[in-house]
């Protein structure tokens, strides 16, 4: 059992028009295990219809085994791996895009809310026409 799995708070007073649904240790490893692959992504900029993102990031990323993507709230999308190869080159490669619009690519965490999330960096290509060779350096 992970320990990280245990440390989330449950309200003491339970709001009537809102109830808490209390979740066992071994319940919660159980639910989150499957997320534990995955990705959480962000179109910038633009709205696509879940089809055309579903589409774009299969066809992009999925190399050598399924993605599930999973529409979340505020436009945040969950992505789960079948493959580590996968996963690996989407959280490390890119930058991405859908559109010419880049996607902001981020470790799925528990608890992550969309509604709190500030989107603060994005990788993107920068393209310098006529910069001299001593200049170009990481």
């Amino acid at each position: 059992m992970r320990e990280d799995d245990l440390d989330d708070e449950v309200p003491e007073d339970d709001d009537p028009k809102c109830p808490t649904i209390p979740f066992k240790a071994m319940e919660k490893i159980r639910y989150r295990r499957k997320w534990r692959s995955a990705l959480i992504i962000k179109v910038l900029g633009q709205t696509f219809p879940f089809q055309a993102i579903s589409r774009r990031l299969e066809s992009i990323w999925a190399k050598h085994g399924a993605i599930q993507v999973a529409s979340m709230s505020w436009g945040f999308y969950a992505v789960r791996f079948m493959s580590e190869m996968d996963y690996v080159q989407a959280a490390d490669g890119g930058p991405w895009t859908i559109g010419g619009h880049y996607i902001t690519v981020r470790p799925w965490r528990k608890g992550f809310d969309p509604r709190t999330v500030e989107v603060a960096r994005t990788m993107v290509w920068a393209r310098f026409p006529g910069l001299p060779i001593e200049f170009i350096n990481r």
